[in-house]
């Protein structure tokens, strides 16, 4: 289990912004879950439209896994001593080989 932390990061109600709909200059029907880029301080991040009304659009730019604790469901296929160049580089290599 991986906790929100270490994950995408805890839930930022601060991320959460109204933004005049006008803002939304050639988009006619904005929908929730809409996905738009937005630039905020030089930094490029996608947002999701949470809400829509006449005036404004709401929009979310936390990750949508953002809060919330993951599960993951694994199955081990096959353990096998690591290779010198694999020790050596201090990681795994792939069935190509090494791709750095």
């Amino acid at each position: 289990m991986v906790e929100p932390a270490d994950g995408y990061g805890e839930y930022q109600k601060q991320a959460v912004q109204r933004v005049p709909r006008e803002n939304f200059q050639g988009v006619d029907d904005i929908q929730p879950g809409m996905q738009f880029q937005s630039e905020a301080g030089g930094q490029v991040m996608l947002v999701t439209v949470t809400d829509v009304n006449d005036q404004e659009v709401t929009v979310d730019a936390n990750h949508p896994l953002a809060g919330k604790r993951l599960t993951f469901d694994v199955e081990i296929q096959e353990v096998r001593a690591a290779t010198e160049d694999e020790l050596n580089h201090g990681h795994i290599h792939g069935a190509g080989g090494v791709e750095h």
